[in-house]
């Protein structure tokens, strides 16, 4: 009988299925946890990521109007300026000007209330760099409303283009130079295409000015608002342009209070108050004189929405005069707990108030 024998080429190697397998499941376990711990890293970059959007958002709105409030009133701080009741103003048909107040004289700094579910609104007004260092002067011949032309005691620092403002018993005008008769002490404020401010027939309620009238430069007066849109973004309104541009993104709260001296003429600040009630717009003369710094704070929101609620309550601030902490309401915004906050808070005075002693 023959047997075959049945040798094997030693040459003749590989896997077998079962090793095929096994290592096929290796691999898609290494894979796993390879995809695993790139997912958390790139999680936690995003989170850290959008956590330091919110802080420079934060920081930059604070330090833009931080800069604009601290020069509040430049040009405009005088007790003349300061003691108008009655504001009277024109811009290109519009009755009164964009800005300009009606009453209650011109407020370095206003804020407007928001309430509990918006934010404060809080608009700056400077005098421009062309009136710092003005001397007021004074009408000598009465001047009816109807009148474009007036004389003074002194024409020095006031030139073409440049708005003014007439004061007498409470009475304030804004009108704008059109010609300086420096020989003759006289200036013209006549109407036209390169004078907005002056209206062709002024309002029969627009009072005269006699003689004594003070008549102060205010150069190009403008005014700043700040504000936060319906889609989170600090914006600013600038009056020189007629525009309003968005300034941060996801800036989702900002709140403002006045701190007042106890009475005017004295510049310690004695309490800090909402812009409510007495200080609610439109300021009083009084009020305004007495406001002496301004109380910031700006809540920023990280731009990334978490899975679930990473805020689990309100953010707050500390309130260094009083020694508390105050919780910031954010509950009215969609989802905000699902969101991480960055609270700025400071204490800007108003220097131009101060050193003037008002």
């Amino acid at each position: 009988m023959i047997h075959n024998t049945l040798r094997h080429n030693k040459n003749d190697k590989g896997f077998s299925l079962v090793e095929a397998m096994v290592g096929m499941t290796l691999g898609l376990l290494t894979v796993l946890v390879v995809m695993q711990t790139f997912s958390v890293f790139e999680f936690q970059k995003q989170t850290t990521t959008a956590g330091s959007d919110a802080q420079e958002n934060g920081l930059m709105a604070m330090v833009q109007l931080e800069q604009d409030i601290r020069g509040a009133g430049a040009g405009l701080i005088n007790n003349n300026v300061m003691s108008c009741t009655t504001v009277n103003s024109y811009y290109n048909g519009t009755i009164p000007a964009p800005g300009m107040p009606t009453s209650g004289g011109f407020a370095p700094v206003s804020i407007t209330d928001g309430g509990a579910n918006a934010s404060d609104t809080v608009t700056i007004s400077t005098g421009g760099a062309d009136s710092l260092g003005a001397i007021p002067a004074n009408i000598t011949v009465t001047m009816p409303p109807t009148s474009a032309e007036f004389n003074l005691s002194s024409t020095l620092g006031f030139n073409i283009g440049q708005l003014i403002l007439l004061m007498q018993g409470g009475n304030c005008t804004v009108m704008q130079v059109t010609q300086v008769q420096s020989s003759a002490l006289k200036i013209q404020h006549n109407s036209g295409s390169s004078a907005p401010y002056n209206p062709s027939t002024p309002p029969s309620t627009w009072p005269a000015y006699t003689t004594g009238a003070t008549v102060s430069n205010f150069g190009s007066y403008t005014i700043h608002t700040y504000s936060i849109d319906a889609n989170y973004n600090l914006q600013l309104y600038d009056s020189s342009t007629g525009t309003t541009v968005p300034q941060m993104t996801d800036i989702v709260r900002m709140d403002a209070q006045y701190g007042i001296s106890s009475a005017v003429g004295v510049q310690p600040v004695s309490s800090w108050v909402d812009a409510t009630s007495t200080f609610a717009s439109p300021l009083s003369t009084d009020n305004i004189k007495r406001i002496k710094a301004i109380k910031l704070v700006i809540v920023a929101r990280s731009s990334k929405k978490e899975i679930g609620n990473v805020t689990t309550s309100a953010p707050t601030w500390y309130d260094v005069s009083t020694g508390t902490t105050t919780s910031i309401n954010v509950s009215y915004l969609p989802n905000w707990q699902q969101y991480r906050y960055k609270v700025y808070t400071t204490v800007i005075p108003l220097r131009n108030v101060i050193w003037a002693n008002v």
